[in-house]
């Protein structure tokens, strides 16, 4: 089995999936939205990456993900106060939009 990865470039990344492999140019994301998953015991941090035409969907125990949080971060008017709202409460989705380009 192929193993899961986000790997980022300089005006890319790449979700490396056991059935597939996509690449995402920055300059295409319209939206970033974080949110968690209730897992019973623990939370799971997701990303749904949004491009004109898809949804990428990464979470954290994704190999990269830290990396590619740290290079959306890097998008003009990204919400880099992003965690407290997002991380509190505990076992609460919190759906928070961070990105949203501008037309």
């Amino acid at each position: 089995m192929a193993r899961e990865q986000i790997t980022i470039a300089e005006d890319s990344f790449t979700i490396a999936l056991p059935t597939q492999t996509e690449t995402v140019r920055l300059d295409t994301v319209t939206a970033v939205v974080l949110y968690k998953r209730d897992l019973l015991t623990i939370d799971l941090i997701c990303c749904d990456i949004f491009t004109e035409d898809l949804v990428h969907t990464v979470h954290e125990e994704l190999t990269g993900f830290d990396n590619l949080i740290s290079r959306l971060e890097k998008l003009p008017g990204f919400d880099r106060e992003w965690r407290e709202r997002v991380f509190f409460p505990a076992f609460a989705e919190n759906r928070t939009t961070v990105f949203q380009r501008a037309n």
